[in-house]
């Protein structure tokens, strides 16, 4: 009686576990006939029992109900359980039986099965951007990327998707999250994927995280590595002006402008570094500007300003003179500056017609000029702003 009761329990046992692994085809034939409710309460009840908690088949099959689901709008969070429950598959399948046994027994099925599930998983991702939902899309796209990069799918396609990578950097870029924009834009540049554009989104992601030092290195990367992108050397020049690195925005300045001679943004950038060095470099530079483009308001102004700033350095020298043949030759030369100023600031007023920066210099040049008709027009213009 005690062999046979044993032998009862046995039995009972062993039923007990199909049972529960019934659940599971259960689910996968509900699926097949499209039955999705009965197909999710069968697996759920699966997942929870304790005989098949530990199998990489009920997962296996969790992850296509959920997908199923998710396709059919009955829960929008079934994309990410199916992820989890292939990446606990692919876990207990590791892991083997009980006693260590049948490692990776489920391997073919789950590389199937994740093959149908990718490209769900990448419209996934599209969803995300097309409806500004970028937490969405970078999960998704960043667990394409893991998937792609498990040994099963290595050992057939090695390599990066280089494309998603960069999807992963996008999305992370418009969810804030300056971490992992970081990450994906660095690696979508050390792939070469992405070009000048890769580089400048780093450099804002630099910039929006406050972590400034290392925008010089990564541009200077990206030039590199796409020297034909002017905007990088344009953003590389701009770095080095606004941090006073004279020598090297004159370096990358000159590099530029072997590059792009008909550029008058480099010429202008190059007459503004020599204003602290040397004036008259810094005219020529402006007149290099003005040459390709005449109606470059800031070369303009800037030429202007240096003129009539001699003329007024050339007053004070003339105030300093004790007789008045001394003072008359001083203002002589101080007259020439501002009348050397005049046409600039003209022109600039009429590239600019309502600077006020233009207009209050003008203003001066005229009455020193006495000439009160001007004088009156542009002071009237001036009132005008007010």
């Amino acid at each position: 009686m005690k062999k046979l009761a044993l032998f009862a329990i046995l039995i009972f046992s062993i039923s007990a576990v199909y049972a529960q692994k019934g659940k599971v085809s259960a689910a996968t034939g509900y699926l097949d006939t499209k039955d999705l409710e009965a197909a999710k309460k069968a697996i759920d009840q699966a997942i929870e029992h304790e005989k098949s908690v530990n199998w990489p088949k009920t997962y296996i099959v969790a992850a296509k109900v959920y997908t199923e689901l998710a396709k059919s709008g009955e829960d929008a969070d079934g994309i990410k359980k199916a992820v989890e429950y292939f990446k606990k598959a692919i876990e207990l399948d590791k892991k083997g039986d009980a006693k260590g046994k049948g490692i990776g027994k489920y391997e073919k099925d789950i590389k199937l099965q994740l093959t149908f599930f990718k490209p769900d998983l990448t419209n996934s991702g599209i969803e995300g951007f097309n409806t500004e939902n970028f937490e969405q899309a970078l999960f998704a796209f960043e667990n394409v990327l893991y998937f792609n990069e498990l040994p099963m799918f290595q050992a057939d396609a090695p390599g990066v998707d280089t494309a998603i990578v960069y999807n992963c950097a996008l999305a992370a870029y418009n969810a804030k999250d300056w971490g992992k924009a970081e990450k994906f834009f660095n690696q979508s540049i050390d792939l070469g994927y992405g070009g000048g554009d890769a580089v400048l989104l780093l450099d804002q992601v630099f910039d929006a995280s406050g972590d400034s030092v290392k925008v010089a290195e990564n541009l200077k990367r990206g030039f590199q590595k796409f020297p034909e992108d002017e905007r990088i050397l344009t953003t590389l020049i701009q770095y080095y002006l606004d941090s006073q690195e004279n020598d090297a925005a004159l370096e990358y300045l000159n590099t530029a402008i072997e590059k792009d001679p008909e550029n008058p943004s480099f010429y202008y950038a190059r007459g503004v570094l020599y204003e602290n060095i040397d004036k008259d470099k810094a005219i020529e530079n402006y007149e290099k500007c003005l040459e390709i483009d005449n109606g470059f308001f800031n070369s303009l102004y800037n030429i202007g300003v240096i003129y009539y700033n001699k003329g007024v350095e050339q007053q004070n020298v003339a105030n300093d003179k004790t007789t008045t043949k001394e003072f008359n030759a001083a203002m002589k030369v101080a007259n020439e500056f501002w009348e050397k100023s005049l046409p600039y600031m003209e022109k600039a007023h009429e590239v600019k017609p309502e600077e006020a920066a233009v207009l209050e210099t003008l203003k001066g040049l005229y009455y020193r000029f006495e000439r009160m008709d001007k004088y009156n027009e542009v002071k009237a213009k001036l009132e005008g702003l007010n």
